[in-house]
């Protein structure tokens, strides 16, 4: 899913001053249309990139018609005027982020955000840089799993890892919105509570360990008493291996804990 409707309508700060270089009519068209576009009237706005493109069959026009149907979720059919907009003016830059938008409506945010990385990735444009954090949000979504309640929720090792590296590039990417920078921090806070560790259950794993180590402790003590090497070995041996035992059977992050309680009602695996 897009984040939000600004992503579809935030690329049309790119559009550079002499865009759409036909008739006056068109012109004055293909403003209209766009003005409609970026207050939300897609009706008037289809209808004025059509007789735009019509009149003066250019690449921004296409991107235009291309974003009405990308809001109206016709991603497939958004895609092709995205890529009739790029045969037209090759190198596009709005066309290029609408077919980029695509990719995270279908489901491919990681593949957007590696794409972007690589062509926009030093980029100080801030409507770029917008465009990066943005996917990386998306990214951070599409990783997870979704409940019947549609909580997203981390159910694995990779989530976890992808959680992090996509808030930490959305916050290096130091973008204006607040609401991606917030969303960022919580979500960094959520990977760094889920990677601590907790006894479960505690009351038994602490007892189990503390006996562990007293058994230990008394076979070395006996051992040194009767002054048996062998004994005293075997006790630091036993100690170790039980308290190991319980470490690996009780220790658990809490990224895990949280995912088996809702286990019932996970509705989608994510990656």
């Amino acid at each position: 899913m897009l984040r939000t409707w600004q992503d579809v309508i935030e690329k049309w700060q790119l559009l550079p001053p002499d865009a759409e270089q036909g008739p006056p009519q068109a012109r004055t068209i293909f403003d209209g249309a766009r003005s409609a576009l970026l207050t939300g009237r897609l009706d008037a706005a289809m209808a004025g990139f059509v007789r735009a493109a019509e009149l003066h069959p250019g690449a921004y026009a296409e991107v235009g018609i291309g974003d009405v149907l990308l809001a109206r979720g016709r991603w497939r059919a958004a895609s092709r005027r995205y890529a009739a907009a790029d045969a037209r003016d090759p190198g596009n830059v709005l066309a290029y982020l609408g077919m980029s938008q695509v990719r995270v409506a279908s489901g491919d945010a990681a593949g957007a955000a590696a794409d972007l990385e690589q062509r926009f990735g030093s980029s100080g444009d801030p409507v770029l840089r917008y465009y990066l954090a943005s996917t990386w949000c998306s990214v951070s979504e599409q990783v997870r799993s979704r409940t019947v309640n549609e909580a997203l929720v981390i159910t694995s090792e990779r989530q976890l890892d992808v959680c992090e590296s996509a808030a930490k590039r959305i916050l290096e990417l130091n973008v204006a919105d607040t609401e991606l920078r917030r969303g960022a921090e919580l979500l960094l806070d959520e990977v760094v509570a889920g990677r601590r560790w907790q006894w479960q259950p505690e009351g038994i794993a602490v007892s189990l360990a503390v006996l562990a180590v007293s058994l230990g402790l008394i076979l070395v003590a006996v051992g040194g008493l009767a002054d048996n090497v062998l004994l005293v070995i075997m006790g630091v041996l036993l100690g170790s291996a039980l308290l190991y035992l319980i470490v690996v059977k009780f220790r658990r992050q809490n990224w895990r804990t949280r995912a088996d309680k809702l286990a019932q009602d996970i509705a989608q695996r994510g990656a």
